[in-house]
């Protein structure tokens, strides 16, 4: 190979970040829900594994209980993995200080803060906090806490140092994100770099433009002895181009689970990127490579894994023009601020909308935030909503992993039912996973069996969502978010099935959507369509 020759990153290239080895998903990314689940949730299954591997193993040989919280070592000895577990402990002191002082604070508010004023109280308010949060009663004269989000990022518990990602030449069979770090490999090439370095998006740019590799390694700070396989990443194939709709057309694309890809001539509107790669091993689908060189906006309806993926997001960078998310409640413990986390990681343009809130794309492209009911488990949590995407006439909603649970919210607002839906994108996750699965170790106090696995992390069922599409009057419907793709079982637990309740409730919404006239199908993989624009004053 002639030396610096310039080469393209191949398309297959899979890259992850990590945070003290495990994968960056958003509540271990925000420094104050990340402390409390490295202390609550990831260092005790570690402990477990060590403990008892033997015990591990055999759950993870069982297929069923694929996402359960048991480790997967990956190949690793149990002295690496004694060695990461050190490692994490080490390099997230300032996390693990930060989890027992939110633990003091709220015993210091159950005991001092009884309905006089907190004032007295500032001074005992731990260290990791002092200044980074503001104590307030509810009106119902119940103690509580605030954090100023912003300052967190600015806090020796974003530990920047902790950060890296993971390089591997082709996708891998993955362990659950939530139940396995991702250990130093042979085959891996971690890179130490904060996720904000613009570094990275000199990298990702390479997907697009060549660059000089051996000059690129020196800025990644590749050792010398890595050159080759950092190489190897490399190729001198120019990528395809992408083709936008024609000129008049409004043209969907579903890349996977609640990925789409609107897209008119000249404007495109990409709502929770969660992609795959290039050459992963399954039948052809949508990748990084069939996205617009350049992404209007990007939309994040909420904050969960399978909706907010760093590793999509930070690949497209200097993609992506404008990134809308929801706005947050405003410092509460459950609900972290995407805006804040987004721009601690590097993205400079980054707007909020609240409810009933609309950004203008281009002059026919729009999106609106409508309210998001349902999949939380009844927590207070804000930083979610549904987008609705106008463009070019046409009006798609997406619901994702909403609950309708009361039809009087979508009657209430302004001219939504007025004109008819184009499309509604709904998820059928009906089952869900218990409360505790993802917020446990945000919870204060413990909560009954019973309750626990009642508030779960549900959507829609078929007699719901068909309630919600002649609501609105959808003229088509579309299930999709039901983690049926099986390149991101890591992120989500789960895959396609048959049998499975939520495939069963799809089947049942294309019945009930054709009894009326209306056609409903499941989007698993990839799909697309193409409307005609129309003038949003025709009927």
């Amino acid at each position: 190979m002639p030396a610096h020759q310039k080469l393209y990153l191949r398309p297959s290239v899979v890259a992850q970040p990590l945070l003290h080895r495990w994968y960056a998903w958003p509540y271990l990314l925000a420094p104050h829900t990340g402390a409390l689940n490295l202390r609550d949730r990831l260092l005790p299954i570690v402990d477990s594994y060590l403990k008892a591997p033997h015990l591990h193993d055999q759950v993870i040989a069982d297929p069923k209980r694929y996402g359960a919280p048991f480790l997967d070592p990956q190949g690793a000895t149990l002295d690496e993995v004694r060695e990461a577990r050190e490692s994490m402990v080490k390099e997230g002191q300032a996390k693990l200080r930060l989890a027992d002082d939110i633990a003091e604070l709220r015993e210091l508010l159950r005991e001092k803060a009884l309905g006089g004023p907190m004032e007295p109280l500032y001074p005992l308010v731990p260290d990791s906090l002092r200044g980074r949060v503001e104590l307030v009663y509810d009106t119902a004269h119940r103690p509580n806490f605030r954090f100023f989000e912003a300052l967190m990022y600015s806090s020796p518990a974003y530990e920047r140092h902790g950060q890296c990602v993971s390089l591997t030449a082709t996708h891998s069979p993955q362990p659950f994100v939530y139940s396995s770090p991702v250990l130093p490999h042979p085959d891996r090439l971690d890179i130490h770099l904060p996720f904000d370095s613009p570094v990275w998006d000199e990298l990702f740019a390479a997907r697009l433009e060549p660059v000089d590799v051996p000059q690129l390694a020196r800025r990644l700070g590749v050792a010398e002895a890595e050159l080759p396989a950092f190489t190897a990443l490399f190729h001198d194939t120019p990528p395809a181009q992408h083709t936008p709709p024609a000129p008049g057309d409004v043209r969907m694309r579903y890349l996977n689970h609640a990925t789409v890809l609107i897209e008119t001539g000249d404007t495109s509107v990409l709502l929770d990127p969660v992609i795959g790669y290039t050459d992963d091993g399954f039948e052809r689908h949508y990748t990084l490579e069939d996205l617009p060189r350049h992404i209007d906006t990007v939309v994040i309806s909420h904050f969960h894994s399978d909706h907010f993926s760093l590793e999509t997001l930070l690949q497209l960078r200097t993609r992506i023009g404008t990134i809308v998310v929801p706005r947050a409640s405003g410092g509460s413990l459950c609900d972290p601020s995407l805006k804040s986390m987004l721009q601690a990681l590097g993205f400079p343009d980054v707007q909020e909308l609240a409810e009933l809130e609309t950004h203008r794309v281009a002059e026919h492209v729009q999106v609106t935030a409508l309210p998001f009911v349902g999949e939380h488990a009844d927590l207070d949590i804000r930083t979610k909503m549904v987008p609705l995407v106008q463009a070019g006439g046409r009006r798609l909603l997406f619901a994702t992993d909403i609950t309708p649970l009361e039809p009087a919210l979508f009657r209430n607002i302004p001219g939504l039912t007025e004109t008819p839906l184009d499309a509604l994108f709904i998820g059928l996750e009906c089952v869900g996973a218990p409360l505790n699965w993802l917020y446990g170790p945000m919870l204060e106090g413990k909560l009954s069996r019973e309750h626990n696995n009642g508030r779960r992390l549900k959507g829609s069922n078929a007699a719901q969502a068909d309630e919600l599409a002649q609501q609105l009057g959808a003229r088509h419907v579309y299930a999709y978010a039901m983690g049926l793709e099986p390149w991101l079982k890591h992120l989500t637990g789960s895959e396609y099935d048959p049998e499975a309740e939520p495939v069963q409730q799809a089947g049942v919404l294309t019945r009930l959507s054709a009894e009326r006239g209306i056609t409903a199908e499941l989007l698993r993989d990839r799909g697309e369509r193409t409307w005609p624009a129309v003038d949003p004053a025709t009927p």
